[in-house]
């Protein structure tokens, strides 16, 4: 696109967020004082050096900000002939003096090169094409065009079953997946609601993010350095745009399932005022996204060891004793069939001040605050199944049982209600004083808090009912295969398919509620002290970081009111159970077609009741007082206090209160000098962490089990009283790091890397109480053991690597890592006694699977990074793609059946490509993203297997995703956007391929919107 030329000088200022990089000779841009090479990158010129950053400011990363100077010729630009064309359309001078403007897509990619390019250590950015349009529309779904990162799309903190809405809400990074990776505000440490150190990007608006900084090797003045990768999110400021600024956007989208549409919006003003001495920035976000999901869900394989008489119709009890159970195999533990319609909300409002009383002094405050709320409505059919119920078992080569029978099975149904609501707020100040031309002071302190459903929501609401007694069925599970959807046998009333959905016996049965409620704040206080000399840069700082994390569950079992009407009432011929108005259950969903790529969906129900949860609860609220009257079918003898409506309460055994204090010095340097005519940097970095760890819980132990009157599945627990716990733990280590580069040439440049990372345990394995939960199934009686001592993860990091830019907005690299990561914490299961409790049902005392966390193995992670950038001189067409290779001396072994193994998660092959036109105004970009099978983590929903903790692996996927846009002037842009253009689905599998545990089908979602700048 031509531009006259007073435009020129007036975008030669624009750089950074504004989405412009400027290339001419004696053409430098200023970055503002307060994000020196950053957050405004490295103006692309010709024949001049990229901005030379000095100390990080506003916390941000020294892996960028104190970035070495290029060399004299500048090889990200390239060389150019007289008169040539650029890439943006605009014409050089014919002088040899070139004034190219790179706008756009390809501007975006340029500075994310030249950040690369210039950073001390292994660093990749996305930066914004321009205020208000970033290149994606979720912050994780642009993280993993990064090489190396891939992303996850479950939803990490919603109640119910686990789920997916198919959007990236957290990533991995090297196989180092959410809780090893560090996410930053700004350079600041975050809270969050959910109970992982992980974070969820779903809860962050992307339309005005300025950049993301993906450090792959550790900056010791910005953290400890996760042992996967610290991603700094940083946000635009009024200084970074003088005068007015103005950028709003407006969309709506619709997913194919779903069926209708969702709106989205944002507004972005920012101004300066008394001389650009004062300035204000302020913007809202508002997100919706509505999604209906397939789902076929096994909620567990638990391993077992049958009696040979399992493999025929019959068994009698002389036969179903443990020393005649010898054949070892896996089941399903409880089968079902969901649709999901999730609707999503999200708000996002942050305003930031700055004030430059002088041109030494620099005061900013920003607070960062977002709100998002999720509601999935879930209606499916679900059937457990007891291990010793099985009958006409077979079983394949690895143990997998690949049919059965079980008789006297009755039949649930759920209206379910999952949902969250996740409230962050971040406050923070930061005051820069350069004290000379080389000595500056750097003070920045932050508070920032997150809740988990604040106001008391509750995460789950599921209303089961259904049929049993002489209208239960034998019904078992065909089907099971890779890549196959295991489908009911034998269902329906006494196997009346036909009349599978009811058909005026439908009755009352369970309610469990939940109500995840958690409460994280941060309090941060850093300083630093940095001098910038010619060829020598130094910092030397401290900071005290406290998080403080509370959960806590209330839920309908601890007092029972779950049971309250449970049984299927008269029509399934028992005495507890409500006959529910058949009026209710008139609604169904078809399964046809349900889970693309998936062989046996032919063999599901062809249909699954769907009910208003609500309008069953308000009936039997409707019924009164049990307590003042007698109601018919009320659960008189298991069920205390029920007064009519399902109130939830505290459970003792869910309370955790986690504190943990860091205090921590750091000392970095930063040399450039060279090896004969080749500049060569050093950056090297000191970082000792002194972290004490306080956790608060209680205790509680089980000591009797009864058999629920109305679910002869269920075990009523009572517990002894609660104890107080407490215990302090205190640890520290020492992390160094060292980055060296090396210009080989003008376009080639070599790096070694060596630092030592760490990651710290999860947070909810670290409480200091045994947790036996009320919620016991008979055969699968279950517990977990938190260990508050444990050690974090350490990682000794090296990485060796090559770059090589070719030519301007082009370059090849390839980078090779190791990784020694010590201190895993892992989960050994066993089967034990506890407190003497008997189980009502053998007689015997009933065996726990018990799940406790220690520090224990060690493993070796190694792999290669590789990426290329291309852009077709002045064609407008490029293409970046990129891959990454893993391996370890750690691999899960399938055919170990004992308590004790051990392999690394995370470990997955991924590669991305995404092909672009960006010409004239005119942008077109088609991405796609692989990622190869593999282990995800130990634990399944249902986690009762006698042969230790049973893992979940994530099956390949590839997604295709399409963007477009046209600028219809200077001020006026529309876009179009198709995610999942390939209907690609989600799923996971058990210890085998056969064993699905989820799969899900989420569908493709449109968008079409518009953004507007000033």
């Amino acid at each position: 696109m031509r531009r006259p030329a007073g435009a020129l000088a007036r975008t030669a200022l624009m750089v950074g967020v504004s989405g412009l990089a400027v290339i001419g000779a004696g053409a430098r841009a200023q970055a503002p004082a307060s994000d020196a090479a950053i957050q405004a990158a490295p103006p692309t010129t010709t024949n001049v050096a990229p901005v030379d950053g000095g100390a990080a400011t506003d916390s941000t990363s020294a892996q960028a900000s104190s970035a070495p100077k290029a060399p004299e010729t500048n090889p990200v630009a390239g060389t150019h002939n007289d008169n040539e064309v650029n890439g943006a359309g605009n014409v050089t001078n014919g002088t040899g003096s070139q004034e190219i403007i790179v706008t756009g897509l390809r501007g975006s990619l340029q500075r994310n090169m030249d950040i690369k390019r210039a950073s001390p250590g292994i660093v990749d950015a996305i930066s914004a094409e321009d205020i208000g349009k970033f290149p994606d529309s979720n912050v994780a779904a642009a993280l993993q065009r990064v090489p190396g990162v891939s992303v996850s799309r479950g939803t990490s903190s919603l109640g119910g079953l686990p789920g997916t809405t198919g959007d990236a809400v957290a990533i991995t990074v090297r196989g180092f997946g959410p809780a090893f990776n560090e996410t930053l505000y700004d350079g600041r440490p975050i809270s969050s609601g959910t109970s992982s150190r992980g974070f969820d990007f779903s809860t962050v608006g992307a339309d005005f993010v300025g950049e993301l900084d993906i450090l792959k090797t550790p900056d010791a003045g910005l953290a400890a350095g996760a042992i996967g990768a610290t991603i700094n999110i940083k946000f635009p400021k009024p200084f970074d745009h003088p005068g007015f600024r103005l950028a709003a956007s407006a969309s709506g989208s619709i997913n194919d399932g779903a069926g209708k549409a969702a709106p989205a919006g944002g507004l972005l003003l920012s101004d300066t005022f008394a001389d650009d001495t004062i300035g204000v920035l302020a913007d809202v976000i508002y997100t919706q996204h509505k999604t209906q999901t397939n789902h076929i869900n096994n909620q567990g394989w638990n391993g077992a060891f049958f009696a040979p008489c399992q493999q025929t119709a019959t068994c009698t009890d002389a036969q179903l004793t443990d020393a005649n159970k010898t054949i070892p195999g896996f089941y399903s533990q409880d089968y079902g069939i969901y649709r999901e319609d999730t609707k999503d909300t999200r708000i996002d409002g942050r305003i930031a001040l700055q004030w430059k009383p002088s041109e030494a002094v620099l005061l900013t405050i920003d607070d960062n605050f977002s709100r998002q709320k999720i509601r999935a409505d879930q209606s499916g059919y679900s059937v457990w199944f007891n291990q010793s119920n099985l009958r006409d078992i077979t079983f394949d080569k690895n143990g997998t049982v690949t049919s059965f029978t079980q008789p006297a099975s009755p039949t649930d149904f759920q209206g379910q209600i999952n949902q969250q609501v996740l409230q962050n707020n971040q406050l923070g100040g930061n005051l820069k004083w350069d004290v000379s031309d080389r000595v500056s002071l750097n003070f920045d302190g932050s508070h920032a808090r997150s809740w988990l459903n604040p106001g008391g929501q509750f995460s789950s609401l599921d209303v089961d009912v259904g049929y049993g007694g002489p209208n239960a069925t034998s019904v078992g599970l065909t089907n099971i295969g890779t890549n196959s959807i295991p489908a009911p046998t034998g269902y329906g009333p006494a196997g009346d398919s036909a009349n599978f959905l009811g058909n005026g016996i439908i009755g009352s049965h369970v309610v469990p509620i939940t109500s995840q409620r958690n409460k994280d704040t941060v309090d941060q206080a850093k300083f630093e002290a940095a001098y910038n000399g010619d060829d020598l840069k130094i910092r030397i700082g401290a900071q005290y970081v406290r998080d403080q994390f509370q959960l806590s569950n209330y839920d309908t079992f601890t007092n029972n009111f779950w049971q309250a009407y449970s049984g299927y009432g008269p029509a399934s011929g028992s005495a507890t159970g409500l006959a529910l108005p058949q009026n209710l259950f008139t609604n169904s969903f078809s399964t046809a077609n349900f889970i693309p790529g998936f062989s046996g969906a032919g063999a599901l129900p062809p249909r699954v009741l769907v009910f208003d949860p609500y309008a069953v609860l308000n009936y039997i609220k409707g019924l009164g007082n049990p307590q003042t009257q007698n109601i018919p079918g009320y659960n008189y003898g298991s069920v205390n206090g029920f007064t009519g409506t399902y109130d939830s309460v505290l459970n003792p055994a869910s309370f955790q209160k986690i504190t943990e204090r860091v205090w921590s010095g750091y000392l970095t340097l930063h040399q450039e000098t060279k090896i004969g005519d080749m500049p060569f940097h050093i950056n090297a970095g000191l970082r000792e962490e002194v972290t004490k760890v306080t956790s608060e819980g209680l205790g509680q132990l089980p000591t009797g089990l009864t058999v629920q009157t109305g679910d002869l599945t269920a075990f009523l627990v009572s517990f002894t009283g609660t104890t107080p716990v407490s215990t302090t733990h205190t640890y520290s280590y020492l992390l160094p790091n060292l980055d060296l580069g090396l210009n080989v040439t003008d376009k080639l440049k070599l790096r070694f890397d060596a630092s030592r990372t760490l990651t710290r345990p999860a947070l909810n394995v670290l409480t200091p109480v045994l947790n036996v939960p009320n919620t016991q199934r008979v055969g699968a009686l279950v517990a977990t053991g938190g260990n508050p001592r444990l050690n974090p993860y350490l990682a000794d990091n090296f990485d060796v690597g090559a770059e090589w830019y070719y030519r301007r907005n082009s370059y090849a690299s390839v980078d090779f890592f190791v990784k020694r990561v010590t201190n895993f914490v892992v989960g050994g299961s066993t089967r034990q006694a506890i407190n003497g409790v008997v189980d009502p049902t053998t007689g015997a005392a009933a065996s726990f699977t018990v799940t406790q966390q220690v520090n224990g193995p060690s493993a070796v992670i190694k792999g290669v990074e590789l990426a290329v950038q291309h852009v077709f001189a002045d064609t407008g067409f490029g293409f970046t793609a990129n891959a990454t290779f893993v391996g370890t001396n750690k691999k899960y072994d399938p055919s170990d059946i004992s308590i004790s193994g051990f392999a690394v998660t995370g470990l997955a092959n991924s590669a991305n490509f995404v092909g672009f036109y960006d010409k004239h105004g005119f942008q077109a970009r088609v991405a796609v993203n692989w990622r190869d099978e593999y282990l995800d983590r130990f634990g399944q929903t249902q986690n009762n297997s006698a042969f230790g903790t049973e893992p979940t692996f994530v099956n390949a996927s590839t997604q295709v995703d399409f963007s477009t846009s046209y600028d219809i002037n200077k001020q006026i842009s529309v876009f179009f956007e198709a995610l999942n253009l390939n209907d690609e689905t989600l799923s996971t599998h058990g210890r085998y391929s056969n064993q699905l545990l989820d799969a899900f089908r989420y569908g493709r979602r449109f968008t079409v919107g518009a953004h507007f700048r000033l």
